[in-house]
């Protein structure tokens, strides 16, 4: 399947439909980029330019394509810094070459004017691949280097129902409680595929843990509570919401990257052990 994504636009992907090998996904080193460029996105802009203006007011923007090869959203949020943060779910169709796929982005940039320049990273079957794109941004469109998406209210179905799920709760939502934590690194003893987290959370409060892991691996997740008031939430590298208030997963990673394990209590306090592992 495709795997040529890094230094091919969109376009050029879609012509490669066909069935092109490319690089096999690289290991995910450990860190917390991706917790960091994750956009905490608000339903709405807080204020709506006109459209053609040079320069976007702070607030939330959305956008969606829908052409004979692409259907998706994207929304992006601008601060006051003129700092830019998003992503972005788009699926591919190419129904010639009987071929259909998806792929999911965030990036993080700065807007000058109307012109942001940005950092994508980009997910597609299994594959990470991470570049650098200048876009123009207003109001009414937003421009990337071969596609053009039209301004969409952030409230319409089409967008939400590209970043919500389990629900209708947004990954950012569940962000936002720990966004004061930069988040435990889970690490394996050598020779190990494995380890337990042990602690205690209070009631209202939250842990986060960081794994890095790459696209197929299968993780399993096991949490036991002494009082069984405990659960853990799973956020993808892409920031989408794949497990919701579980004490048991096993899952094939459909992504290469750091993944965010939120643990909670649901009642009171909360002491907890949680068995992680990867194959």
């Amino acid at each position: 399947m495709v795997k040529q994504l890094l230094g091919l636009s969109l376009m050029a992907l879609l012509a490669a439909c066909g069935g092109s090998d490319g690089p096999e996904s690289t290991a995910s080193e450990a860190s917390t980029s991706t917790a960091a460029e994750a956009p905490a996105v608000s339903p709405e802009a807080s204020e709506s330019p006109a459209p053609g203006a040079t320069t976007l007011a702070p607030g939330t923007y959305c956008y969606t394509i829908d052409d004979a090869n692409q259907t998706g959203a994207m929304r992006l949020t601008v601060d006051d810094t003129s700092q830019v943060l998003g992503d972005s779910s788009i699926t591919i169709h190419n129904d010639e070459a009987s071929y259909y796929s998806s792929y999911t982005q965030t990036f993080v940039g700065r807007l000058s004017g109307n012109s942001a320049a940005v950092d994508v990273t980009t997910w597609i079957e299994y594959d990470r691949q991470m570049g650098a794109e200048t876009w123009t941004v207003t109001a009414a469109a937003l421009t990337l280097p071969n596609e053009v998406l039209v301004a969409a209210d952030c409230n319409d179905e089409a967008v939400v129902s590209r970043f919500e799920a389990y629900d209708d709760l947004d990954a950012a939502a569940l962000l936002e409680d720990v966004a004061d934590q930069p988040g435990q690194q889970v690490q394996f003893d050598p020779g190990t595929s494995g380890t337990t987290l042990e602690n205690s959370v209070i009631r209202g409060e939250r842990d986060l843990y960081i794994l890095g892991a790459q696209g197929g691996q299968i993780m399993t997740l096991d949490l036991y509570a002494l009082e069984d008031n405990a659960v853990f939430d799973v956020i993808s590298p892409d920031g989408s919401l794949l497990v919701r208030e579980s004490t048991y997963e096993e899952m094939t990673l459909p992504q290469t990257g750091d993944y965010q394990i939120i643990v909670g209590g649901t009642r009171g306090n909360a002491t907890y052990s949680l068995d992680v592992a990867i194959e």
